[in-house]
């Protein structure tokens, strides 16, 4: 990953533990942080760490994450938002240490949802795509950094020309999930 390219990224939560290697940048989350709304209940997790860019109008960003382990809730994946009441993520997730599954959260006006699709066991690496046009976005993951399957389509009820999107990464039970962000690339 070029330092040149990070030039316009800044951390919304930053983690403690960051460092530059020869393949990307390696971050460990901080325990117990995550991104989850519901208004309903009062519940709001917005304590993640989100390593984001502004962008203006229609963009698609491409970025790929690396993992060792992958435990119950760890995530690292892809992430555009609004403000805290209003934003989409999509990572690796496991419910349990047997089933990696990609899981894609859309938050509006304080509610997040949660859809799943199944990932072969064993995986360690996942590319993941995200693209605005006209204001509707469409993420697509990657197990093999070439061909990409679309997961979701959406819209953000209150979505912003000047937008951040950008890679994130959480760890709501446990405190030394460490993943390597290898690239993020912006077009």
């Amino acid at each position: 990953m070029l330092l040149e390219t990070l030039k316009e990224f800044d951390w919304f939560n930053e983690p403690q533990q960051v460092r530059f290697e020869e393949n990307g940048m390696r971050v460990v989350a901080k325990y117990r942080t995550d991104f989850w709304c519901c208004a309903r209940h009062d519940f709001r997790k917005d304590d993640g760490h989100f390593f984001f860019t502004y962008v203006l109008g229609d963009f698609c960003c491409d970025l790929n994450w690396s993992f060792e382990r992958n435990e119950t809730y760890d995530q690292c994946g892809i992430m555009v938002r609004s403000d805290v009441n209003n934003w989409f993520k999509a990572s690796v997730l496991c419910e349990n240490d047997n089933q990696p599954m990609l899981a894609t959260c859309l938050t509006n006006d304080g509610y997040s949802d949660l859809a799943t699709v199944p990932l072969p066991i064993g995986v360690q690496r996942v590319w993941y795509r995200l693209k605005r046009r006209k204001g509707c976005y469409i993420a697509s993951y990657s197990l093999d950094g070439t061909d990409f399957i679309q997961l979701r389509k959406f819209y953000l009820i209150h979505d912003m020309d000047d937008i951040k999107i950008g890679a994130y990464i959480c760890s709501p039970q446990r405190d030394d999930f460490e993943a390597v962000l290898h690239a993020i690339d912006m077009s």
